[in-house]
This record gives structure tokens, sequence and C-alpha cells, in this order.
């Protein structure tokens, strides 16, 4: 498998086309920023432990591995079988056609139609086109565009991964969190399902100012404030130790934010989605999950950004 590396000044990232179009490394200076996996063919069999793993046609995961849209009953592949649900999309697995490639820039192409598997789990045709750039941050930017000729379901989200501590100083304990523009919190269920419509903030999930995270863990999905500035960051990781911070910035079509602090492991994931999880069953029940659709022809397209500055 090639990786793709983009450099600009003292920023370097790598890329892997034909896993995902993951990135799998973003390095500031001395400072590595994300966390990575060991290797690159661990992306396969570990497509969501580290990197940055682009989800898409959804992300999150849906219940059961099943939903109904425009009179048509899907049924997924179960790629998470503890609980029985689909997550995290199929474009992870996929190999991208580079399109555009040069010293600081790499964009790559993905299209349904060419892949048999894909066409064979996903009932819509589409092109979905990833570009990078770096250069006073890393920037991802996807466009998608419906090629088939009925009206496709989707959602779309990252899974970036930072090292907690960032640097090698500090502890994860000494981490501070903020998602300064959230709004509400998604109820979840047992296995991780939103059981209802949002709810207002409280206690460890209020992070709209600073709160140290401490022994505290996360696996929650946040709705945004859909009036937010997308100049300023939807998400804040500061390492004291470090005195730096990672900032997430994303455009205004990211309406949702996961927060993924594990027990255990030392990383934190700052995730923007378009929606929320299993946002498919939700807006067939009637509540406001962020769920897009595009009719034939028709296309979309958000990025999003990480920045490292001064805490």
């Amino acid at each position: 498998m090639e990786l793709v590396t983009i450099e600009a000044m003292a920023e370097r990232a790598v890329i892997l086309p034909q896993a995902g179009c993951q990135c799998l490394s973003y390095r500031v200076g001395t400072l590595e920023v994300i966390a990575g996996p060991s290797a690159p063919e661990d992306c396969r069999d570990n497509p969501f432990a580290t990197g940055i793993p682009i989800l898409f046609p959804w992300p999150g995961r849906v219940a059961g591995a099943r939903f109904d849209f425009g009179g048509l009953s899907v049924a997924l592949p179960v790629n998470e079988p503890g609980r029985g649900h689909a997550i995290h999309g199929l474009a992870w697995k996929c190999a991208y056609r580079v399109t555009r490639r040069g010293p600081y820039y790499l964009r790559a192409e993905l299209d349904s139609s060419a892949s048999p598997e894909l066409s064979r789990d996903w009932p819509y045709r589409f092109r979905l086109e990833i570009d990078y750039e770096i250069g006073d941050g890393l920037r991802c930017r996807a466009a998608v565009r419906n090629t088939g000729d009925t009206t496709m379901p989707f959602g779309l989200g990252a899974h970036p991964y930072f090292h907690a501590p960032v640097g090698a100083r500090g502890t994860r304990q000494s981490l501070w969190l903020s998602v300064p523009p959230a709004v509400s919190r998604w109820p979840l269920d047992d296995s991780l399902i939103p059981a209802g419509a949002p709810e207002a903030l409280s206690g460890k999930y209020d992070l709209r100012a600073e709160r140290l995270l401490g022994d505290e863990s996360y696996d929650d999905a946040f709705r945004l404030d859909p009036g937010r500035d997308p100049a300023e960051p939807c998400a804040r990781l500061i390492d004291p130790g470090a005195r730096v911070a990672i900032e997430l910035r994303a455009d205004s079509p990211f309406g949702d934010l996961v927060l993924f602090a594990p027990p255990g492991r030392s990383v934190i994931s700052l995730e923007p989605y378009t929606c929320a999880p299993d946002a498919f069953n939700l807006a067939a029940r009637g509540i406001a999950s962020g769920m897009r659709t595009l009719k034939s022809g028709e296309s979309f397209e958000a990025g999003f950004e990480i920045r490292v500055s001064a805490p």
C-alpha cells in the first residue's frame, strides 16, 4: 500500500488512499498530533482505532444494521457483532483513486459503481472525493455526488484520534476539554444508540467551558448550535504539560460532535458528524437527526480542520 506524504514548512501528514483515504499521521515540528497505527496494515484489521478514519455514508451506529427509507428496507453488514450494529459506514474499507497530488495537497476519489462489494452493501450509487491540504493546520474536505437514479440518504463524519497526553510531559488526567457550541446531548442506551431527542447539558457533559478530564471517560454525542461560527473551534483539547491546544473547526453542516475518551487508552477522539448516530432510524421516528438526502445528480460538500495552537 502506497503512503502519500504532504508537507508545508514544519507540518507533515501521511495518508493511505488504499485504506479508506485515512490520514495516519499529522506532525507539527516534533509534535506528533495524531495517534496513528503502528503499521499501515493495521487500518484494515482495526479501522476505527487510530488515525483519522473517514465515515461515510453514515457516521456512528445504525441500530440492528437496518433502516427503512423511501419504501426500501436496507440491511447493512454487521461490523459491531457484540451489539449487532453497523458502525461508521462503508468507505473506510475501500481503495480510493488518487486524482490530484502536490507537495502540500492530495485529492482521491471513490466511485461506488467501481466496487462490487460497496455496490452490494449500499443500494445507492455515489462518487466521494476527499481533499487533504496542509499548512497552518490540516484540512480535510469531502464532496459527494449522487450518481444513481434514486434519492440517497447519508451522513458524513470523521474520527480523528489524538494522543492523550498530547506531549510527553503531561498526563491524561491533566488534559482539559471543551465543546463550546454544544447545546444538548443525545441520550444513549446501553448499546450506544440514541434513545430519544437530545437532552439538556449537565454535570460532566456540560463542556461549553473548559473541563478537566481527570479520570472521566466519554463516548457521547452532542448537538451543536446551528448558528455557531464555523471559524471558531467546535472542540478543544488542551495539554498544559505540552503547552499546546488542539482545535477542531468544522463547517456548519457538521451539526453534531462525538467525544470519545475511552478508559484504559491514551487517546481522545473529537469527531465531527453531519448527523446523529442512528440518524436514519431517528428520522424515520420523526426525530430531527441531521440525516441528509441527495436527489439524483445532486452534490454535497463540507470540510473540517485540525489546528495546533497555544493554550
